[in-house]
């Protein structure tokens, strides 16, 4: 059932007329007859306040207008960033709080959206482990090569430079692609 529908249902179910429910609202009767016919919105203040008056919930007043609903924009915490860019920068930001494990539920449990960001975080977060990796495994079959027991100092030096700055292009891009979802 849309939204004016349902206004209407209810303010009949309660005896009142446009006029009579504008002036308990402090709204024109015009108002009223807008939200009924579907040609106009109540804002969230007088959303609210209809909930008030027919003791009944948001989501029960909202929940058959789907058209409605998707006009509605969730707002997190602060008012300032929806839910949907603040849960998508986390992907990025969890390389500092859970890297991979964030982004691998995500891909599991997230919405379409989610899921993107939590794959390009994921594969990011691998990065530095797999250079380490490889650095480990050529280390490993160069001492063999040459028969010594440690790896030659050039080649360790080498390595870790490279995985650090991977290791730094990695939290750099995280931190950019974090603030960009932020943003959205």
């Amino acid at each position: 059932m849309r939204l004016g529908e349902q206004i209407r249902k209810i303010r009949k179910n309660e005896n009142l007329s446009q006029e009579q429910l504008g002036q308990k609202m402090n709204v024109t009767r015009q108002a009223i007859y807008k939200w009924e016919s579907g040609k106009g919105y109540p804002d969230i203040q007088n959303l609210i306040m209809l909930s008030e008056l027919f003791e009944i919930s948001l989501d029960e007043l909202i929940k058959g207008d789907s058209s409605f609903q998707g006009k509605i924009k969730i707002k997190g915490g602060t008012g300032m960033f929806s839910n949907r860019s603040l849960l998508s920068s986390l992907n990025y930001f969890s390389l500092f709080f859970a890297p991979v494990l964030f982004p691998l539920i995500t891909l599991i449990f997230g919405y379409k959206e989610m899921k993107q960001h939590g794959k390009r975080a994921f594969i990011s977060h691998l990065l530095p482990t797999l250079t380490l990796i490889i650095m480990a495994i050529i280390y490993y079959i160069f001492a063999k090569v040459v028969g010594a027991d440690a790896p030659n100092p050039i080649l360790f030096n080498g390595g870790t430079i490279i995985i650090s700055l991977i290791t730094m292009g990695v939290i750099i891009w995280n931190i950019k692609e974090g603030v960009k979802q932020l943003r959205t």
